[in-house]
């Protein structure tokens, strides 16, 4: 505007100046590329401007560039898994767990398994580890208290008793499920005592819910503190088992029979008191199917 300005004011100028056409026309060709190089001055400043104001919206190009968010594999598989159990009872035990390697979105079988007097959760843990691998069931195996200086379970005397026993072995099922991530296949859950804790499988299957199946393993049945819950129940002992003969394990049968439970079968084997391979194998088959 100002270069029109002065454009103009030269032509009135020149009008009443006493110079040639000549000088006239010099005078406005020189008027004229100064407004030419002005434009293009200011042109140059806004696009300089410009520029500027778009580098300082958009990040800086100077650096390294920045990594991305880290992709986490879609589905790792977990490998085996073992401990104790972070839970303990009165005699400060508290027992041991396995679960097996493999993926658990499904759910896995779940094994709950009482020692016989003496022993310890650990030990029932190493004799069904090879099978737990095998056929891909958990196992939690719970310690008995200290009884009058023996490492044994107590159950309950007339229906409704609650011993510590029954607490601590839900005590210890809630914490492996919660702390280990143990996803439960609900339509496989069995509860088996083996000897002296052979008779707190049935007691604890049928006061709680939760269990599907239920086996005493060379052991017996105390009728009086047996719950509501009717499960099916595998009785099983060695052929030559002088502490569980086979005619003791047989009443035990029939008095769960008698209380109403309609499922409960009894299995015998070659041998004494211990377990044998062919005894836990069927067990299992009879749990989980061939």
């Amino acid at each position: 505007m100002e270069m029109m300005l002065l454009y103009e004011a030269s032509n009135r100028r020149c009008q009443n100046w006493p110079i040639s056409g000549d000088q006239i026309l010099t005078l406005r060709a020189v008027v004229l590329l100064w407004m030419l190089v002005s434009d293009v001055a200011a042109c140059s400043d806004h696009r300089t401007v410009q520029a500027q104001s778009n580098a300082g919206q958009s990040s800086p190009a100077a650096g390294p560039p920045q990594p991305g968010p880290q992709v986490q594999p879609v589905d790792q598989v977990p490998g085996e898994e073992e401990g104790p159990i972070g839970v303990q009872n009165s005699s400060g035990r508290s027992g041991a767990y396995f679960i097996p390697a493999g993926s658990r979105l499904n759910g896995l079988s779940l094994l709950v398994i009482l020692h016989g007097t003496g022993q310890s959760g650990a030990e029932m843990v190493n004799v069904f580890r090879d099978l737990a691998k095998e056929r891909r069931f958990a196992i939690v195996a719970p310690d008995s208290r200290d009884l009058d200086g023996h490492l044994t379970w107590e159950v309950g005397d007339k229906q409704g008793d609650v011993t510590p026993d029954l607490t601590h072995t839900m005590d210890c099922i809630a914490w492996v499920r919660s702390h280990a991530g143990l996803f439960v296949d609900e339509s496989h859950v069995l509860i088996a005592g083996y000897s002296g804790g052979g008779s707190s499988a049935p007691y604890i299957g049928s006061n709680r819910p939760g269990f599907t199946r239920a086996a005493v393993l060379h052991g017996g049945v105390f009728p009086g503190g047996i719950g509501p819950i009717h499960l099916p129940v595998w009785f099983s002992t060695g052929e030559q088992d002088r502490m569980r003969p086979v005619e003791l394990v047989q009443q035990s049968a029939q008095a769960l029979a008698n209380l109403g439970f309609g499922d409960v079968t009894l299995h015998r084997y070659p041998g004494g008191h211990e377990l044998s391979d062919a005894e836990l194998r069927e067990l299992i088959e009879w749990w989980l199917g061939p």
